[in-house]
């Protein structure tokens, strides 16, 4: 092949290159600039989102009074464990909204009421072995020796991280509420007119967050008087008191109309 034909396929194929090396540039703007209209978009939002997600994370609830149990009973690495397995469930409540799933269990009334009534269950379950426990002090009263209550601390401390991590986890994910409140909270603070998915992810990320930062917050405050109540018949009293909240809530979860 001759220069001159070498030459004029180049020249030929000149403005095909410039287009295409055009339109790589254009869509690498358009996303650019998409992705900052999001974030421009999404700002106002996400700085409403915040305090109103903050003030609801700081209620207490069943999640509340699960952690506060376990590190007054169970001490500090297994009621971490249980504030991550909390929010674990956070993280696959967020992913199931993001799914569909959330809106197929809201929407149906059936599969609604087997979650709302498999949550009061495990919730029951709960508050009946936090009694039970209390049963295992009762031969220890106030007057009872140090030995005595090295040895109810010992009992108590029976739970490893995993299983207080299951328990978190179930406790979160079996409550219908926390579809509820994904299904019906988060949107007042989406943009319609951008992908639902991303600002989903963001606002679950953002309180599973700031859910296991107050869980461990607390954890901390209570390993710090835990020691204080080390005798048997407070930890027979908490485990009563927090065996009747469960049960309370479980009740409270049944009797909510679907």
């Amino acid at each position: 092949m001759s220069p001159h034909s070498l030459l004029a396929i180049a020249f030929s194929l000149t403005p095909r290159l410039r287009i295409r090396r055009w339109a790589a540039l254009s869509s690498r703007r358009h996303s650019m600039f998409f992705f900052r209209l999001l974030i421009m978009f999404s700002l106002t939002n996400y700085l409403l989102f915040l305090p109103a997600v903050l003030f609801i994370t700081l209620l207490p609830g069943p999640d509340f009074a699960i952690v506060v149990k376990t590190a007054l009973l169970s001490g500090r690495r297994q009621a971490l464990a249980c504030a991550f397995g909390i929010n674990c469930g956070v993280a696959v409540h967020t992913i199931a909204a993001i799914l569909g799933i959330s809106a197929v269990i809201a929407g149906s009334a059936e599969l609604f009421a087997v979650l709302k009534w498999a949550g009061a269950a495990y919730l029951f379950y709960l508050g009946l072995r936090s009694l039970l426990a209390s049963r295992r002090h009762e031969s220890h009263e106030d007057g009872a020796p140090i030995e005595a209550a090295a040895a109810a601390l010992q009992n108590a401390k029976a739970e490893t991280p995993a299983a207080a991590f299951r328990s978190g986890l179930f406790c979160n994910l079996l409550n219908p509420k926390v579809v509820l409140f994904v299904l019906t909270f988060f949107p007042q603070f989406m943009d319609a007119a951008l992908p639902a998915g991303p600002q989903l992810a963001l606002m679950g990320v953002t309180w599973a967050f700031l859910g296991l930062a107050w869980l461990a917050v607390l954890v901390v405050m209570m390993d710090r008087i835990r020691p204080i109540f080390g005798r048997p018949a407070f930890q027979r009293w908490l485990n009563r008191t927090m065996g009747v909240i469960l049960i309370l809530f479980g009740l409270r979860l049944a009797a909510a109309r679907n």
